[in-house]
C-alpha cells in the first residue's frame, strides 16, 4: 500500500501532482502528463491510469479547481486552491523519508540464479544503464532550469553516482569470485 500523509492524506504521487500543477498553473492534466514523460525520473507512473485518476482525486478534495475550455476536447485548466497549497506546504514540510525502491537492491539478493559469467555481465550492464541515466539527467538538467530545480538535479546526480559507485563494487567483487 502506498505511503499517504498523515495530515493531507495524500499519496506522494499525489502530492507531486498537486505541485505541478500549482507550478505550471493554468495547466491540463494532458500537460502534468507530459512533464512527467519529459523527466528523467522513471518511477513515477506515467500512464493515463494513474494520473488522471490522481487529478480527479485532487478535484474532489478541493485540492484542484478545473475550468473548462471550449476546445471540444473537454480540455480543463486546473489551478490549485488555497487548500491544495496549504496541502503541498504540508507535503513539502513532511521530510520523513523511507529508504526509496532500488531495483539494483532488489535484484542483487538473486544473482545465485545466474552464473558467474551473467552475473558479471548483470553488473556492467547495470553500471551502463545508470551511465545512460546520467547523461539523460544532464541533459534535463541543462533544458530544465529553475528555482530550486538544481537542488533536486544534484540530488539525483548525487543518487545516480552513489549507484556508480556501488556497483562497480559489486562488479568488483563478482570478478574476484
Amino acid at each position: 500500500m502506498k505511503k499517504k500523509s498523515l495530515e493531507t492524506g495524500l499519496t506522494e504521487l499525489e502530492s507531486h501532482v498537486l505541485s505541478l500543477i500549482w507550478r505550471m498553473q493554468p495547466v491540463s492534466a494532458y500537460q502534468i502528463r507530459q512533464a512527467f514523460a519529459r523527466s528523467p525520473t522513471r518511477e513515477v507512473a506515467l500512464s493515463q491510469g494513474s494520473i488522471y485518476p490522481a487529478v480527479e482525486r485532487l478535484k474532489r478534495r478541493d485540492y484542484v479547481r478545473a475550468s473548462a475550455l471550449n476546445d471540444g476536447r473537454k480540455t480543463e485548466h486546473l489551478t490549485c486552491t488555497a487548500a491544495g497549497e496549504r496541502a503541498i506546504s504540508a507535503w513539502v514540510r513532511d521530510a520523513v523519508v523511507q529508504l526509496p525502491e532500488d531495483p539494483l537492491r532488489t535484484r542483487v539478493t538473486a544473482l545465485s540464479i545466474l552464473s558467474e559469467s551473467e552475473r558479471v555481465e548483470w553488473a556492467r550492464a547495470a553500471k551502463t544503464s545508470l551511465l545512460r541515466n546520467l547523461a539523460d539527467l544532464e541533459e534535463f538538467a541543462q533544458t530544465h532550469p529553475g528555482p530550486y530545480l538544481e537542488m533536486a538535479h544534484d540530488n539525483a546526480r548525487a543518487t545516480l553516482l552513489a549507484r556508480v559507485r556501488w556497483i562497480e563494487r559489486v562488479e568488483a567483487k563478482l570478478t574476484d569470485e
